[in-house]
């Protein structure tokens, strides 16, 4: 009966009713987890296959065939904002694939200024100087886990917890995300995670709530052999939630991968902003990734990750 736990638990909760939610509550767990994923533009819910599907859907961990470990780290925006992900993935007898993430993203030594002289204006002689200084940081812990229902269908459900912690201000919460992963033929891969399917509440200590509204990421995928190689070309995009682009319309996210031998080439596009990226595979238990973010209004930034298959 345990096998049977995840999915169990997913009817439960989309039985549920819906909540009114807050905009952009949940933004800081939109910024995507793993430098393969990041260089194919987020198009990465019908491709994922390694241990971040916790985040990117659950249903894939069913396909796990060994231990695994993640780790990326980036700082963005010359590194004031420090992004870290971990995750773990255990291929298990009664559920297929089980995994463990966190994910946190911080700004530290927050700088308060006040002047010298709070009685006086600003001038030459009376500049301001840091009174304080605060950190800021977002956690989630994502506990996963995916399940085969047949050779072509995969069911999976992430919990997920949590932390939000501003100043002096902190608030916790729990939501839940589905995944599902249904293979078309060997080529054709159909995917879909549903994010925080009960309007996930962060709850603060000022007694206020929050409310990270629901959301639906869809994906396809085709792999083929060319050239001795294989390629695969991947389509994701997002609804629900705040996903909208400038324009207003919902944004479509494309990336395209070329593995030969044990080096991939990587290429993407998300909301319009272009990201590429290399894969290495020095050794047959691990995988170094590299993506290049474009960004036409911020800095574009760099994301590093490791994988270790043991």
């Amino acid at each position: 009966m345990l096998r049977y736990f995840f999915l169990i638990f997913a009817v439960i909760a989309l039985s549920r009713p819906l909540e009114a939610a807050s905009s952009y509550a949940g933004e800081f767990l939109a910024l995507g987890t793993g430098a393969r994923s990041l260089a194919l533009g987020s198009a990465y819910v019908a491709v994922v296959d390694d241990a971040t599907a916790g985040y990117w859907n659950s249903a894939a961990l069913s396909n796990l065939k060994q231990r695994q470990l993640h780790l990326m780290h980036a700082e963005r925006f010359s590194g004031l904002v420090k992004n870290d992900f971990f995750a773990l993935g255990l291929p298990q007898k009664w559920v297929d694939g089980l995994s463990l993430s966190l994910i946190r993203v911080g700004v530290d030594d927050i700088e308060f200024t006040e002047l010298q002289d709070p009685g006086r204006p600003l001038g030459p002689n009376n500049r301001p100087v840091v009174a304080s200084t605060v950190n800021s940081a977002d956690y989630a812990l994502y506990l996963s886990g995916g399940h085969r229902l047949s050779d072509r269908l995969s069911l999976g459900t992430s919990l997920k917890l949590i932390y939000r912690d501003v100043a002096s201000f902190s608030g916790q919460g729990i939501g839940l995300d589905l995944g599902l992963r249904y293979h078309l033929n060997a080529a054709i891969v159909l995917a879909a995670n549903i994010r925080d399917v009960t309007t996930t509440p962060i709850v603060w200590d000022n007694d206020t709530t929050d409310r990270i509204q629901p959301s639906v990421l869809l994906g396809v995928a085709y792999t083929t052999q060319i050239a001795g190689g294989r390629a695969t070309a991947a389509f994701a995009s997002r609804t629900g939630g705040d996903a909208t682009d400038e324009s207003g319309a919902t944004p479509l996210n494309a990336g395209v991968e070329y593995w030969y031998g044990n080096l991939a080439l990587r290429a993407g596009m998300e909301d319009s902003r272009q990201a590429f990226g290399l894969g290495l595979r020095p050794h047959k238990r691990i995988t170094l990734d590299i993506a290049y973010l474009n960004h036409d209004e911020l800095e574009s930034t760099y994301r590093f990750s490791a994988g270790f298959h043991f």
